[in-house]
């Protein structure tokens, strides 16, 4: 009998140990997914932080640029010439190219993304517009070094967006006239659409849509930046810059964001 009984007592401690194995494991099972969600909720809102804080980095540096297009010291009236338009640009899939009076233009490259537009901004520099580096010059916006003539220096800076050799994201780019080669400023900007609003008229145009005269007449511009994030999704779907509800392709999640910025130095903005 005593044997019997050591055999049933056995028999119930294997039973239970299986029961409290699997209870176990259907624990550790709801731990590890409820970690795993957790872990992914975490990395998309990190990555939606990022496109926001790319996003609003791109449209403060061009903005700023723009809001000074056109400026010049009321004692430096020859540079008038020099600095009008204070604003040019091309439309997606053309550069611009020259940044002399008279001798810009826009011409087809493959190296831009083909969504993309490009904006130049001129200005002149009265010792406050820009930082000055170390030997006291004014600056592009790559910080290099543009030399004066006379007292004032004409600071030129072109934005657009492209996709460097070698590199996975798409990136805005700065061209200054400081004697230095394009940089990337922002990466993960996939595109940069740019209206510009006319004297007099109600609704805002593409560059391809102006005429050589025209840029003189420009008083504000709307810019818009397509982000893209790093982490793909199952359904990515946007609003693009045209209003319009858009499918990654790719499945990684995307943002827009848009300003208007009025050109300040405009004689209608005066």
């Amino acid at each position: 009998m005593a044997h019997r009984s050591l055999r049933a007592q056995a028999g119930h401690l294997l039973l239970e140990w299986m029961i409290a194995t699997a209870l176990g494991l259907f624990v550790l099972s709801g731990a590890l997914a409820l970690y795993r969600s957790q872990r992914e909720v975490f990395a998309r809102s990190a990555d939606a932080a990022a496109m926001r804080e790319a996003g609003a980095t791109a449209l403060t540096i061009v903005g700023q640029q723009i809001q000074m297009a056109g400026f010049m010291p009321t004692d430096a009236t020859p540079l008038r010439s020099r600095l009008r338009p204070g604003v040019f640009g091309c439309e997606a899939p053309q550069r611009l190219v020259g940044i002399a009076p008279d001798d810009f233009a826009c011409t087809s490259s493959s190296s831009v993304e083909r969504s993309s537009d490009e904006i130049m901004v001129r200005y002149a520099d009265d010792g406050v517009a820009t930082w000055r580096n170390s030997a006291g010059e004014p600056t592009d916006c790559l910080g290099q070094g543009v030399d004066r003539q006379g007292a004032y220096a004409v600071i030129v800076n072109r934005f657009y967006v492209a996709q460097p050799k070698r590199r996975d994201e798409p990136e805005l780019v700065c061209a200054g006239n400081g004697h230095a080669t394009p940089q990337p400023i922002v990466e993960g900007i996939e595109r940069l659409a740019i209206r510009y609003w006319l004297r007099g008229r109600t609704e805002p145009v593409s560059a391809r849509a102006l005429a050589p005269m025209q840029w003189v007449d420009v008083t504000a511009v709307d810019v818009c930046v397509v982000v893209r994030g790093r982490r793909a999704r199952a359904a990515a779907a946007f609003v693009d810059c045209d209003g319009n509800p858009a499918a990654s392709q790719d499945g990684r999640a995307r943002l827009s964001l848009s300003r208007h910025i009025v050109v300040r130095n405009h004689e209608a903005a005066l």
